[in-house]
């Protein structure tokens, strides 16, 4: 526990041992964590988390957790490589913070939920916020507050990736309904896996509406990372499958006027 109430989750950290490499550990960690969860959902997908939390299986992926602290990130050189890394570590970090903080209807409602829980990873201490806005999208501001989570002298900052790709939005899952699904990314299928998710995500969030091009709120809240790709408008192009939305994008149509709300509600929903 740490000032602001600060949980670390993978905390005492494995005896010391030979450190493993860093992308596998992060592969492992989310394999684990999702089959723990597969575990204990039921045909609806509804989740029982009690059972989860007291399961062997949970356990296994507290381990993996607990392995990040013993790695090496300065070996984590290649974009693949940290892109599928820090992906992992930011999905496994959310549903490892569901389950310890209790969180039962809402991340939203649950106090800090992303500044609060954190992983040691290396040397460093991260929350959900740092991976994602520090590290994920190279220490841009978040939505609210509108700062950037790592200041000028914080040795974190070494960490963002540069430059920003803005697929990322589609493979990290903050634990709300209105969230991408959650898969284990790999350094050497990452591009693909990316663009696989991205059309997913696209094609089912970006629709024709009485004209307009109703979103989901990410493509709000985060506009901006898409310059960087050409602007937003050329971003869906390259993603859209054929049919109305694509074909009016094509035609000038502004894109993502209209959004639609976001469900905060869990994406793995607790069984009552």
């Amino acid at each position: 526990m740490a000032a602001m109430g600060r949980v670390i989750l993978n905390d005492p950290p494995l005896d010391p041992s030979p450190p493993v490499a860093a992308t596998s550990q992060a592969e492992t960690l989310a394999s684990r964590m999702l089959a723990a969860f597969g575990g204990a959902a039921d045909e609806a997908g509804r989740v029982d988390y009690r059972g989860l939390s007291a399961s062997p299986e949970f356990a296994v992926a507290i381990e993996a957790a607990r392995g990040l602290a013993s790695i090496r990130l300065d070996t984590l050189t290649a974009r693949e490589a940290r892109l599928a890394f820090w992906i992992n570590v930011y999905n496994a970090l959310v549903l490892h913070a569901i389950v310890s903080l209790r969180v039962r209807r809402s991340v939203a409602r649950a106090w800090n939920f992303f500044g609060r829980a954190a992983y040691r990873v290396g040397r460093f201490v991260l929350s959900s916020d740092d991976v994602e806005h520090g590290v994920l999208r190279g220490n841009r501001r978040r939505v609210l507050p509108p700062l950037r989570p790592f200041g000028p002298v914080d040795p974190r900052r070494r960490l963002a990736l540069s430059p920003l790709d803005p697929r990322i939005h589609f493979a990290i899952n903050c634990g709300a309904r209105s969230c991408p699904p959650v898969g284990v990314y790999r350094a050497e299928t990452i591009d693909a896996q990316l663009d696989l998710a991205t059309r997913g995500f696209v094609n089912s969030q970006v629709t024709l509406e009485d004209g307009r091009l109703v979103c989901s709120r990410l493509f709000k809240w985060y506009r901006g990372d898409f310059d960087g790709a050409g602007g937003l408008a050329a971003f869906l192009l390259r993603y859209l499958d054929e049919g109305p939305a694509r074909r009016a994008l094509a035609n000038g149509v502004t894109p993502c006027v209209g959004f639609r709300p976001w469900d905060w509600s869990l994406h793995r929903p607790a069984l009552e």
